[in-house]
């Protein structure tokens, strides 16, 4: 085995830190070895977790508290997982869960331990991502309902567009000059020239 590592990372204001340490101390890990990110403006930071990840080795042992330490959703905690355990192969011990140990159940072709927890937490990120875009989905239906109109709002039809819109058909002008004539940009002049033309061909036109 290589070295024995520590990481804390400060969630709340109310965390006992103290307690993490001395779980940590009783598991031999040396002050100089334990990492410990505070926050920032309050937002957790990620500077000593990244200095730790410089430093970590195959086969070294990384203690933590809970898995959350890792991130703030299970798609960055799933990331970190990953680095951990398959780009650094480091074995990690998570305190609040006894069972997540990748030093257990040893298998020749990495750690059973650290498959299943991956797969679970790319599962449960999946889950997370479409939960999200459900609720997304469900709230813009509930917005339209209500007649909230999401995007930039286009602006309204000039009262020259018609007759700018038959000069540029006869060629007289230009697609810029006529969008500058009507006060819209180019990419709406174009829209709307192909709008008018499929309403000259069904015999309508602007009202």
């Amino acid at each position: 085995m290589g070295k024995v590592y520590g990481y804390i990372r400060i969630l709340s204001e109310g965390q006992d830190v103290d307690s993490e340490l001395i779980t940590l101390h009783e598991m031999q890990v040396m002050d100089r070895d334990i990492f410990i990110d505070g926050q920032e403006d309050g937002e957790s930071s990620f500077r000593q977790y990244q200095k730790l990840l410089k430093k970590l080795r195959d086969k070294d042992l990384l203690y933590m508290k809970s898995l959350d330490m890792l991130g703030d959703d299970y798609g960055e905690i799933g990331r970190q997982w990953r680095t951990l355990t398959k780009e650094k192969k480091v074995d990690v011990v998570v305190l609040d869960m006894p069972l997540v140990d990748t030093r257990r159940g040893k298998i020749q072709c990495g750690t059973l331990v650290g498959d299943v927890v991956l797969s679970m937490l790319e599962y449960a990120a999946d889950m997370e991502w479409a939960s999200r875009k459900q609720r997304q989905k469900v709230g813009i239906e509930r917005a339209k309902s209500r007649g909230v109109q999401f995007g930039r709002p286009e602006s309204p039809w000039s009262e020259n567009f018609e007759m700018v819109y038959q000069m540029w058909r006869r060629k007289e002008i230009k697609g810029r000059e006529a969008a500058k004539l009507c006060n819209i940009s180019s990419t709406l002049f174009y829209k709307r020239a192909g709008m008018l033309r499929e309403m000259e061909e069904k015999g309508t036109g602007l009202k």
